[in-house]
């Protein structure tokens, strides 16, 4: 249980503890804290599958939503040490991170179990998350900083907007779900060499290189937040039949083959930063950097085996399904499949009245039939979907950074520049495509191409395309306001340009879709509805992030009280996936109050709602309020 964090908690918890030893100093800072969330409604059947009772036509989404009724998803306690140890220009600093959910880690979850390597991330872990040695000196008369270890390195001056000039480090996204997680945590650090040159008083050149690919983490399959069941940590599966096949059914889907990971190296990059005192201090950065994706694509490997034309197995399939012993079921599947086979080689005088009768009943045919679904899964199942990492994307990028005059405004800014940046093409059509290889159906409703008899062979699931991305932010911090001491206003919008993009006869995927837009797939009644082609991704797309917040100094005995709003609005367009900057109509809501006293204690409690975008959003239904109590020292 606790024993683990209560281990690491210093017995004395009055100040941060400062050693010194001669031309060497040290200081550890500490942040304890505990907090919970809460869900506010229970799943809503717009946000889940309809083999489940709701009304999505997808299984391979909802075991988040599911797993999760009405009430607590988070009771978490966390602890935080910074170690920082210096001498004369060099030194060392650790932070380790540890954390114990027991809602997670002890709790029964509603509809599926989670799998450990989702438990690592919302149960219980405890991790080194920087640890890098840093040295200074002087070359000539420019000043030199260099450090060496587990880092976060943060170019561009991006403040919400994720897919700018700040790619340099991964996000773990299921850090920030942890109540009381700070940013700091988010940014997962990896080992690199990175230096800082004064060339000049104005202009100084910085650079990198990585010694290890890290992968973005999204939410694991099963957790609170998450919304994808395919390649989050934990998934193994992709089910076919848009919810007609039941989630967890043994039968009915494709397997995921191992992940393709990138190598190690050829990640580095560069960046100069020059500070025009004659633009009021302007500062401009030039920025190149080269590295791995981050975040997973999906490709698909057709079957490696033809539908056996056989259906005794299938057969049998359909009786144990139903409820039959094994024995029993194999026993009759073999006779009524005899009398089809007798029936279809030499016709009905082949058969007894009696044996024609059995062949002909409503429940054999449905059989026959639903036996000839199970041999197409039998073979679709040999066929493998993997999540693959492309190397070697590039990324040219400039920023500016500067005060309007006098007027407290400040304003920064960054254009991004990737010219083959993968994007993920529709997922559903390039299913439709590895099928094709056993059934060449499927072949008339997908834009990659007919691959019958092309069994075993590799369909990648992404474009590289040419994209752009600006980004421009704001933050004034006004004087007295409200009856606050004073009041923060930080705000950024960001557009994502993909030139081409519908230039192909490919659609590329837009959050939140489901089927198709193929709308010959939904007349075959292989698909129960026709995806609208809006809901795809889109060349261009835009939105904007923002907070207010109000600081009330010693509302009480010393306690400082902040409100805060912060919103975030998707106005336009669909980022491809898996980018997911913006997906049209999509908005979030935050109400907070925090309260600080003598820089020690803090605590937050906080409201989020998500709304917009229809039942593309599908965080839609999972409001939540969470509150936290923290310690430093």
């Amino acid at each position: 249980g606790l024993v683990f964090l209560l281990l690491i908690v210093p017995i004395k918890l009055v100040q941060a503890l400062i050693f010194d030893f001669g031309d060497w100093n040290g200081q550890i800072d500490s942040t304890l804290s505990i907090g919970g969330s809460y869900r506010t409604s229970d799943p809503n059947p717009d946000y889940f599958g309809i083999d489940k009772g709701g009304n999505q036509y997808s299984v391979n989404l909802d075991d988040g939503n599911l797993n999760y009724e009405k009430g607590w998803f988070s009771k978490a306690v966390k602890m935080t040490n910074d170690l920082e140890f210096s001498g004369d220009n060099v030194g060392v600093f650790v932070r380790l991170t540890s954390f114990y959910d027991w809602e997670n880690e002890d709790g029964d979850r509603a509809f599926r179990p989670l799998s450990k390597a989702a438990l690592d991330k919302v149960g219980s872990d405890s991790e080194f998350l920087d640890y890098f040695a840093y040295f200074k000196f002087d070359v000539g008369d420019m000043p030199v900083d260099v450090r060496l270890g587990s880092q976060v390195l943060s170019w561009g001056e991006s403040v919400f907007i994720q897919n700018g000039i700040n790619s340099i480090n991964p996000v773990d996204v299921s850090r920030l779900r942890i109540p009381g997680a700070e940013l700091k945590e988010a940014l997962k650090p990896v080992p690199m060499f990175s230096f800082n040159i004064g060339l000049t008083e104005n202009v100084t050149l910085e650079g990198f290189y990585q010694f290890k690919w890290e992968q973005t983490v999204i939410d694991p399959r099963g957790t609170y937040f998450s919304t994808n069941d395919v390649v989050s940590r934990g998934s193994d599966r992709l089910y076919l039949g848009f919810g007609a096949v039941p989630d967890g059914a043994p039968f009915g889907f494709v397997p995921r083959a191992a992940d393709v990971e990138p190598s190690d190296d050829g990640q580095y990059g560069l960046a100069m930063r020059v500070v025009v005192p004659s633009l009021n201090d302007t500062e401009f950065g030039f920025y190149v950097i080269n590295n791995h994706s981050r975040l997973p694509m999906v490709s698909a490997i057709t079957p490696t085996e033809h539908i056996n034309p056989d259906l005794s197995g299938p057969l049998t399939q359909v009786f144990v399904v139903a409820g039959m012993p094994p024995a029993m079921a194999a026993e009759q599947a073999a006779g009524l499949w005899a009398l089809a086979t007798a029936f279809q080689t030499y016709g009905p005088e082949a058969l007894t009245p009696e044996q024609l009768g059995i062949l002909t009943a409503p429940q054999s045919q449905e059989a026959l039939e639903t036996a000839g679904q199970f041999a197409f899964f039998n073979a679709a199942a040999t066929g493998r979907y993997r999540v693959e990492y492309p190397e070697d994307l590039k990324l040219y990028g400039v920023s500016f950074n500067t005060e309007i005059g006098s007027t407290g405004w400040t304003l920064q800014g960054e254009l991004s520049y990737r010219p083959n940046q993968p994007m993920a093409l529709d997922d559903v059509e390039l299913i439709y495509a590895a099928l094709s290889s056993v059934n060449p159906t499927f072949a008339l409703i997908n834009s990659f191409g007919n691959y019958f008899n092309h069994l075993g062979e590799r369909i990648q699931g992404y474009r590289e395309k040419d994209m752009y991305q600006f980004q421009l932010s704001t933050t004034r911090v006004f004087g007295p306001t409200l009856g606050a001491d004073q009041m923060i206003f930080v705000a950024e919008a960001g557009y994502t340009s993909v030139p081409g993009l519908s230039d192909t006869t490919i659609l590329f995927d837009g959050p939140g879709t489901i089927t198709s837009a193929n709308p010959l797939a939904t007349t075959f009644g292989i698909q129960p509805v026709t995806e609208p082609i809006g809901n795809f991704a889109t060349e261009s797309s835009w939105g904007y992030r923002g907070i207010i917040k109000l600081d009330y100094s010693d509302v009480w005995a010393g306690i400082n009280m902040s409100p805060l709003l912060q919103f975030a609005h998707d106005v336009h367009g669909n980022t491809p996936n898996p980018m997911l900057n913006f997906q049209e109509g999509r908005k979030s809501l935050t109400l907070g109050l925090l309260f600080d006293y003598q820089s020690q204690w803090s605590s937050e409690l906080l409201y989020t709602s998500f709304y917009g975008a229809g039942t593309r959003n599908h965080l839609q239904d999972r409001d939540f309020i969470s509150a936290t109590l923290k310690y430093s020292f």
